[in-house]
């Protein structure tokens, strides 16, 4: 059943990021513009481009983070199986909140809207981890606890990150695309600090 439900998020992951292109927006006439009019649409696009790539980048964290939990789940069972579709239900809906972003890039409400839909699907990621592992349900009975919360962490940061741009977006929308970058921050100091601590624990187990 595992098999069935990796499958199945590896397809949703896959047509969720493949539709995030669909917000672009595409000139009329295209026969008769002339250069002018092409380099003003093209710098229009800029912005929407930024959102795209913010939203495809959000998706292949989530998906990293996917990867790494389904490498130590050893089997599901019916509450982990609709935790886990929740989660797909709400990555699913991020090619809508990015259409609207990229149509409305300024709307502080749009803004929250996808912040939130960003927040709830590092919500879900996380109960389903903190629900497989504890007292190692799921996972491989050897996995070290260290591990466990070090992926708890990692599935925290956008979730973070998404709460601090709600923020953002209600005193200063101007902002809110610029501080999705801080999930990179995040999960450079997640890398450097915290990951290295795993691995020394590690370490010091085997011996």
């Amino acid at each position: 059943m595992i098999r069935h439900l990796g499958r199945l998020s590896d397809t949703i992951f896959a047509l969720a990021m493949a539709l995030t292109i669909f917000g672009f927006d595409f000139p009329e006439f295209a026969a008769s513009i002339n250069d002018n009019d092409v380099n003003q649409f093209l710098l229009s696009q800029l912005e929407p481009l930024e959102n795209y790539l913010i939203t495809f980048a959000i998706l292949a964290f989530y998906w990293i983070d996917h990867v790494k939990q389904f490498s130590y789940y050893q089997k599901t069972n019916e509450i982990h199986l609709w935790l886990y579709l929740i989660y797909l239900m709400c990555l699913f809906i991020i090619p809508y909140s990015n259409v609207l972003i990229m149509s409305f890039p300024q709307s502080s409400i749009v803004q929250i809207g996808y912040s939130l839909n960003v927040f709830l699907i590092g919500l879900f990621s996380f109960i389903n981890w903190t629900y497989a592992t504890h007292k190692h349900l799921l996972v491989y009975e050897n996995l070290d606890n260290s591990m466990i919360n070090y992926i708890k962490i990692t599935s925290l940061i956008e979730p973070t990150v998404a709460l601090i741009t709600i923020v953002v977006a209600i005193f200063n929308p101007s902002l809110w695309d610029i501080s999705w970058f801080s999930v990179i921050v995040f999960y450079m100091i997640t890398e450097i600090f915290i990951k290295k601590s795993v691995y020394t624990d590690n370490k010091f187990n085997d011996k």
